[in-house]
């Protein structure tokens, strides 16, 4: 017998549908989709986070290769010459290598900021009113190696290479991001202090420094404990730089003197060494000026 809300027969038809029960969910089921929709989130959300950073990634190395394109100009309006810094090796010098290259082009410095920098936005205020410290920091450092070389004659890429110029570096990322290790730009505002743009080769320990002076290592692993480095050649490599840190450094040279490392076999400096990702300070002898 059909149901018909109390109403005649003749209107049945017509109330069938407002007469009908509700679907609805029930508190189990709501339940269960509530806990797959967590999942997913709790799926995607890393998911979405490693993508966001590695297009952080291409854009750094976006920069990085910007910035050789740059360095090339440089060279070809200063005979051969990298940009050089003010000061020397044992005044640890009064101005960074990137406030020579963007001298005249200052509109180009955005390239020197890493989108994964900590410090990023504040390097990008200072620049846009001509501020900052006296080592002019950015997130990419210069292999201390060639700019430290006596008269910086290694600097001069069109009369010295290194024996493999595609494995040996040129720049890369540079740390420490840590809030606590920072200095002052003009205004009062903090800067991180970056050794004047200058990648130190060394294992904790300044060059030029005593001893005894320990300091934060560059190697600040943004891209998910990778650094992006470029080559002497133009070409950009992803380093990984959790060996570098993790292990006595003294097991690393073995392996990096088969590879030819200038540091291990000719000079015997303690170093970090990145022979596992191909990336060198220098590899052959260092010619004789």
């Amino acid at each position: 017998m059909s149901v018909n809300c109390g109403q005649p027969i003749g209107v049945e038809s017509k109330l069938r549908n407002r007469c009908a029960p509700l679907a609805a969910f029930t508190l189990v089921e709501l339940l269960i989709v509530t806990s797959i929709v967590v999942i997913l989130i709790g799926v995607l959300i890393p998911t979405l986070n490693r993508s966001i950073r590695a297009a952080k990634s291409t854009v750094c190395m976006a920069n990085l290769k910007d910035l050789y394109r740059s360095m090339d100009m440089y060279r070809t309006d200063n005979r051969g010459w990298l940009p050089a810094v003010e000061g020397d090796a044992a005044s640890r010098s009064t101005a960074a290598w990137s406030a020579a290259l963007f001298k005249y082009n200052p509109a180009g410095r955005g390239v020197l900021i890493c989108p994964e920098d900590p410090w990023g936005e504040i390097l990008r205020n200072s620049y846009t009113h001509g501020e900052g410290n006296d080592d002019f920091p950015s997130s990419y450092g210069m292999n201390d190696f060639i700019v430290s070389s006596p008269n910086s004659f290694l600097a001069n890429l069109g009369r010295v290479l290194p024996k493999r110029p595609d494995d040996t570096i040129l720049l890369a990322d540079m740390g420490p991001d840590e809030i606590f290790f920072a200095s002052e730009i003009e205004g009062g505002s903090p800067a991180p202090s970056r050794n004047f743009g200058r990648l130190s080769i060394d294992d904790g320990f300044q060059i030029g420094q005593p001893p005894d002076q320990e300091f934060l290592p560059w190697l600040s692993g943004r891209h998910s404990q990778k650094i992006n480095a470029l080559s002497l050649n133009g070409n950009v490599k992803s380093i990984n730089v959790n060996p570098v840190l993790q292990r006595d450094i003294e097991a690393y040279y073995a392996a990096c003197a088969n590879q030819d490392c200038t540091i291990c076999i000719y000079l015997e400096l303690p170093h970090y060494s990145f022979y596992e990702s191909n990336a060198f300070w220098w590899t052959g002898p260092v010619p004789i000026r």
